[in-house]
């Protein structure tokens, strides 16, 4: 009777195989830092990744699938390099930031007032800047996928902050050491602190500005405390480049056409990032006026007065910081 049962289950198993059975699919790890969503609300960057994976098991006819693994549940923030490097998760939305200690030349993608806009930031792409930024990347092993641009918006305890004269004897978040040149220029102390402190220490009025993405401005839920918001849906005193990455390793053991599908998904989806990016800076603004704080944006003038300060100080240090730094600067600068 057993004997019975092994010789048909192996032929079972021939006629699966003589008649092309379906593979297992490839299932692959996506973390991310950023909080978890549900359905089309919450955080955009996890929307995001979860619209790149079922768009991707679609076009591989599910030969390719992806686990989404958002807020730290993979790994730590400070170590999803080394999880992409050994092949722990294949992908991530990942703030090059994070990158920085490794990569210190990246530091000119977050260069205080070296990008104007949303529509500037994207022209880096295929500029000589961002073949650069993609090299040094792809030297790491990590792929690019997907472009994805944050800028910077400000709340403050008491009103917008929209020149450098407005940040002078305040108490400015650090958030690394270009954005604290400018603020140490501007009159600013820059006390270093973790995000999770933030809204704690603007209540406490231990921090009188916040500066980061309009994202995690509107999670940290300062309506009632805040008086000042400065949007921005116009100008930024910097941008975050949080692309889609990929581990080379991983990515190079895929199929000629799975890669060539990543890469078109990628790249597809980065009008949706950018008009979901758009829409929490209204977000942002909406959620404050129904507060009565005031909601401002920088003009030209007030722009240029920061990059007059940036060029003193933010600039001036990345371009001392190493051999490649002033062609990396020059570079960017070209970006018209």
């Amino acid at each position: 009777m057993i004997l019975r049962s092994l010789i048909f289950s192996c032929l079972l198993s021939t006629l699966a195989f003589a008649q092309g059975a379906k593979p297992a699919p490839r299932v692959l790890k996506l973390g991310h830092m950023f909080p978890a969503s549900t359905g089309d609300t919450g955080d955009f960057r996890d929307r995001l990744a979860r619209a790149f994976a079922t768009e991707v098991e679609k076009r591989t006819a599910g030969s390719i699938k992806f686990e989404v693994h958002p807020n730290n549940t993979l790994t730590r923030a400070d170590q999803q390099f080394d999880a992409l490097s050994k092949g722990q998760m294949a992908a991530s939305i990942l703030p090059l930031n994070m990158l920085f200690p490794r990569i210190p030349d990246l530091r000119v993608t977050q260069l205080p007032c070296i990008i104007k806009n949303y529509e500037h930031a994207l022209r880096w792409k295929t500029a000589p800047i961002g073949k650069e930024l993609k090299s040094m990347l792809e030297a790491e092993g990590l792929v690019v996928l997907t472009w994805l641009w944050q800028p910077a918006g400000l709340l403050s305890i008491q009103r917008p902050v929209l020149g450098p004269n407005d940040v002078k004897d305040i108490r400015v978040r650090s958030m690394g050491p270009s954005i604290d040149s400018l603020m140490n220029m501007a009159g600013a102390a820059t006390p270093p602190m973790p995000a999770a402190d933030v809204p704690k220490a603007f209540r406490e009025r231990r921090l009188e500005v916040v500066l980061t993405s309009s994202t995690s401005l509107a999670e940290f839920k300062l309506q009632d405390v805040c008086k000042g918001v400065t949007t921005p849906r116009q100008r930024a005193l910097f941008y975050f480049p949080i692309p889609i990455v990929f581990a080379k390793s991983v990515f190079d053991t895929l199929t000629p056409e799975q890669r060539k599908a990543l890469e078109e998904i990628g790249e597809a989806l980065e009008p949706q990032a950018l008009a979901w990016a758009r829409a929490d800076d209204q977000k942002l603004a909406e959620s404050f006026l129904a507060n009565n704080a005031q909601v401002a944006e920088m003009d030209e003038e007030q722009f240029l007065n920061w990059q007059r300060i940036a060029k003193l100080s933010a600039w001036r240090d990345f371009e001392k910081s190493s051999p490649r730094a002033p062609e990396l600067l020059q570079k960017a600068q070209a970006v018209q």
